[in-house]
């Protein structure tokens, strides 16, 4: 995304106006739909080595809201980015830079908005352009994410049964993102119904030997065992656009101990991290 010439005449400016005026309707009347039917916009990242983002060093999509890994600086070991602003013309993206996971005690520093298609300081002496993308299966053409997303969700009964507690989404491509042990990626098998969780302790990079693998069935409600609430959790996909290349071309973790073919197990210890952190807060 190297900046544009500029053609110099009225009548030539006039012209780029026009035909660009019905693709901001366009791409408006996407985000109103996306945010009206509940589907979601993520954010593309591109990031460059130099401050007028001529030389181009990589393209990823962020979910909204995700905590992931810091992989470009020492000073901070976790970013999360927030659209603040939807608007065509006028989107902002808030960036947010932690020492350890993303919850508001661990911030580094406070939130810088970032101006969506302008060429900004980002992390560790790279530079960005962000982009918003909507994610949804009815989305065809550039606009849309292509990335496939897992969510889990917890429920106050049995059987996945009453009121959700609450939900968590994570990217499948193999991401590196960020946990208060570490870090951990989340992929797919080649069919689409089961995620491998691998998480790697006490590492910011997603790499070592000290890991720990999980593995869950998508669309199948486990029981939590507990007499309070939540008693039940159910894992699901959504398959992106990209889902054919990325079972050929994602990152494989290699698991020293194997791994554990236990959801129940995987989300229980979980859950009891999340309400110890709760209740310390």
């Amino acid at each position: 995304r190297g900046r544009r010439r500029r053609h110099a005449g009225l009548r030539a400016h006039s012209s780029a106006m026009m035909r660009a005026a019905p693709l901001c309707s366009v791409f408006l009347g996407l985000l109103a739909r996306a945010l009206a039917e509940g589907d979601t916009v993520d954010v593309l990242v591109t990031t460059y080595r130099d401050p007028n983002c001529f030389e181009k060093v990589d393209e990823f999509t962020n979910l909204d809201e995700g905590c992931y890994a810091t992989l470009w600086t020492n000073l901070t070991r976790a970013y999360q980015l927030k659209i603040v602003v939807y608007d065509p013309g006028s989107q902002k993206v808030d960036l947010r830079e932690y020492i350890d996971d993303c919850w508001p005690v661990n911030l580094f520093r406070p939130a810088r908005t970032m101006q969506v298609g302008k060429c900004e300081p980002f992390i560790g002496g790279f530079y960005a352009i962000l982009g918003l993308r909507w994610r949804s299966p009815t989305c065809v053409g550039l606009s849309c994410s292509q990335i496939s997303v897992a969510m889990q969700r917890f429920y106050s009964e049995e059987n996945c049964a009453g009121v959700g507690v609450m939900t968590n989404y994570y990217p499948v491509q193999g991401e590196c993102m960020r946990w208060s042990n570490g870090t951990q990626t989340f992929t797919l098998d080649p069919e689409g119904r089961n995620i491998s969780q691998v998480q790697y302790m006490m590492n910011h990079e997603c790499g070592g030997s000290d890991v720990m693998g999980y593995w869950m069935m998508t669309g199948t409600c486990y029981s939590l065992y507990s007499d309070t609430s939540p008693k039940s959790f159910r894992w699901q996909v959504e398959l992106g656009k990209n889902y054919a290349s990325v079972v050929s071309g994602a990152r494989r973790s290699s698991i020293a101990g194997g791994f554990i073919t236990s959801a129940v197990v995987a989300s229980t210890v979980a859950w009891k991290v999340v309400a110890a952190i709760l209740s310390e807060r």
